[in-house]
């Protein structure tokens, strides 16, 4: 009986961390995961409970459901599922800080920032681009950037000889003028194409990085600098503008692209760029408790009460954290130069509110954007707008580069959750205190 017993422990053992990845990855990675691939692995998870959880124990079933589970989680989990040695390494020491300081779970939670929506107030995963034929930095330094920034070093090297072209996708036409822009990712795919002649390359990099700005500053560094308020996507409207002027858009049977001035040889140097992870952070979950948060603040929220996050009407489980704009009452609008009015005042505090609306670029504030599109649940800025009793409105620092208020609405008072308190990593001058 007793190796019986054992098996049956192993299995259990096993399917319960598959449970538990699912949820990180479904808490992580929900907003950029395709929607069918998302009702999989819920379908998945409650398939293997139910398993799990049978008065009749089958051990062959179990073993079947954990496996299904368990492939999908490894195709679509990123860097969230299966949890490397480094990532058990630095859980267990985020859960030491927790039990050293005796600080319950329900006082303080960890968060990860998943996009660079509230940059540069906090860090999503972000990029260091080096002119392809620049050094790398030594093992030494991959090492030490590793622990203090989390970061990996990609030196990608071409596999033909030829001209370098970045594919585009046609968009329509603007009068007699074709539209373009860069062609992305297919959904779920690991990595990212350019074309070297007539042949694809596919660059490897995380799912949740957006290969687009590596790109820019490698073959468009003057664009780079470019001080634009949409940033990236503005600056690539201005190159792909120039390429139509020159004749440097070219129709192929692949699609239209767009040929950069740069000729590579195989073996040599395409791309050389450092990955960063995005910010962690603690958040205090109690002061919300005995205070309700104040216009400036940064928060956490969760978003099951948002409509305008719900994927084909399953509410959203994830946790977003944005700056608070305004509180119930409130009036906000956003002029044509970017700036922030509260109850008909330009905003004077906090400060990242206040650089954002004098549009200080030199500190990587780029101003206000009014609207980001028409979406369901959209309240544009570009009429005043009174914010409804028992919510708040919210926006993210990054404006041309954040989902928030502007395209999803309001969030409910009661889904407030806690504010930053701590950026326990990277360890670099990021880390400390919370803005």
């Amino acid at each position: 009986m007793f190796p019986v017993f054992t098996e049956k422990q192993a299995l259990r053992k096993e399917a319960k961390a598959v449970l538990e990845g699912a949820e990180k990855v479904l808490l992580y990675r929900q907003d950029i995961l395709p929607t069918d691939v998302v009702e999989n692995i819920k379908c998945l998870e409650v398939q293997l409970k139910e398993t799990f959880k049978a008065k009749d124990f089958n051990a062959e079933k179990l073993e079947q459901d954990t496996n299904a589970l368990k492939e999908v989680l490894v195709e679509h989990g990123g860097k969230i599922f299966p949890i490397t040695m480094l990532g058990d390494w630095v859980e267990m020491l985020v859960m030491a800080a927790i039990v050293a300081g005796g600080i319950r779970s329900f006082f303080l939670q960890p968060f990860k920032i998943p996009t660079n929506s509230m940059w540069p107030t906090y860090n999503g995963m972000t990029s260091v681009v080096r002119a392809p034929s620049a050094p790398t930095p030594s093992i030494q330094e991959q090492i030490l950037s590793k622990i203090t920034d989390w970061s990996s070093t990609y030196l990608i090297q071409a596999q033909e000889s030829g001209i370098v072209k970045i594919p585009l996708e046609f968009l329509g036409y603007d009068g007699p003028v074709k539209r373009y822009r860069l062609r992305h990712r297919s959904a779920g795919a690991d990595y990212q194409e350019i074309y070297i002649g007539n042949r694809a390359q596919a660059i490897s990099v995380p799912q949740d990085f957006n290969l687009d700005g590596v790109l820019l500053r490698t073959f468009y560094p003057n664009y780079a600098v470019m001080p634009l308020r949409r940033q990236d996507n503005e600056r690539w409207e201005k190159v792909i503008e120039q390429a139509q002027l020159n004749n440097l858009i070219e129709e192929t049977a692949y699609g239209p692209m767009l040929k950069t001035s740069t000729i590579v040889q195989a073996g040599e140097n395409l791309l050389n760029f450092d990955i960063l992870t995005g910010d962690m952070l603690f958040v205090d979950r109690v002061s919300y408790h005995f205070v309700n948060p104040s216009r400036g603040d940064t928060f956490v929220f969760h978003t099951h009460h948002i409509p305008g996050l719900a994927v084909q009407g399953v509410p959203s489980q994830n946790y977003y954290v944005k700056r608070l704009a305004g509180t119930p009452g409130d009036k906000l609008r956003v002029d044509s130069d970017g700036k922030l009015f509260v109850n008909g005042s330009e905003v004077t505090s906090p400060e990242p509110m206040v650089l954002n609306s004098q549009r200080a670029i030199s500190r990587n504030y780029y101003g206000y954007l009014a609207d980001i599109g028409n979406f369901a649940y959209s309240i544009p800025l570009t009429q005043e707008h009174q914010v409804t009793a028992g919510h708040y409105y919210v926006l993210g620092d990054n404006s041309a580069n954040s989902f928030d208020s502007r395209g999803w609405g309001e969030v409910p008072e009661k889904d407030a959750v806690g504010r930053p308190l701590v950026i326990l990593h990277p360890f670099s001058v990021r880390w400390g205190w919370a803005k």
